[in-house]
């Protein structure tokens, strides 16, 4: 029961980041501050967008999915604080 916990939490943590990233994206499409970021950086917030949009605008909710869209967003997060 525990670990299960300990799951939920860090879930709950993974959703928290894949928000705050989405803004992060935001903020900068509505700036226009992107042309300073690397091809990298750029590749990543393409790739967070798709998985974004088929993870919670289209419902589908794989387990790979998501996983994808988690690690996605760790890499992305990394990148923009590195840049920023």
């Amino acid at each position: 029961m525990l670990a299960q916990q300990a799951y939920i939490l860090n879930t709950e943590e993974d959703y928290q980041q894949i928000d705050t990233v989405k803004d992060w994206i935001q903020n900068i499409h509505e700036s226009g501050t992107f042309f300073h970021l690397s091809l990298k950086t750029l590749e990543l917030m393409r790739r967070f967008s798709t998985l974004y949009t088929q993870v919670f605008d289209k419902d589908d909710i794989h387990p790979s999915t998501l996983n994808q869209l988690i690690i996605t967003s760790r890499g992305l997060e990394v990148e923009l604080i590195r840049e920023n």
